[in-house]
């Protein structure tokens, strides 16, 4: 037996690996932001071992983005309803926003709804991630909260 007898193939070890497990296809994973972000097709994983792990989408559907859209209407009735009732001789509790209120109208609506294009989008793209699950249904949770409260103290103005 020969030296070159007892080194292993690269060829032959190469075949068993992907008999293994299936490879890869793609050199580097998918980055968060690529050129398919706001036009690509990908709304959903369907490999499950990437459940696990959380994978990136391109777009959201069904429940996630009717959750998303449900937290974005109450932000934005959050922040109507805020004016009316400063309108009507009420106050902002929110330090930040009571700030922004003092600068102007214009900077209170800047500071709450500027974010929304931005949160919207990583909400989205985010969609398997467990975590950001759970992060999307606490905030629809509590700004639900939030527009409940809105509408009693609207209605003990009328």
């Amino acid at each position: 037996m020969t030296l070159d007898d007892r080194r292993p193939d690269p060829l032959r070890e190469s075949a068993e690996e992907q008999r293994r497990a299936p490879a890869d296809r793609r050199r580097v994973p998918t980055p968060i932001f690529s050129r398919f972000t706001l036009r690509g097709h990908r709304a959903r994983i369907r490999r499950r071992a990437d459940f696990a792990r959380g994978r990136y989408v391109d777009r959201s559907t069904g429940g996630h983005l009717g959750s998303i859209l449900l937290l974005l209407i109450f932000i934005v009735l959050d922040a109507a309803s805020t004016l009316y009732i400063l309108e009507r001789g009420g106050s902002e509790v929110n330090p930040l926003m009571a700030n922004a209120l003092d600068r102007g109208v214009g900077w209170f609506l800047l500071i709450k709804l500027a974010p929304l294009p931005v949160a919207f989008l990583l909400l989205s793209i985010h969609r398997y991630f467990r975590w950001v699950r759970a992060a999307l249904i606490l905030l629809v949770v509590v700004y639900g909260v939030l527009a409940i409260h809105h509408l009693a103290l609207l209605a003990k103005i009328h």
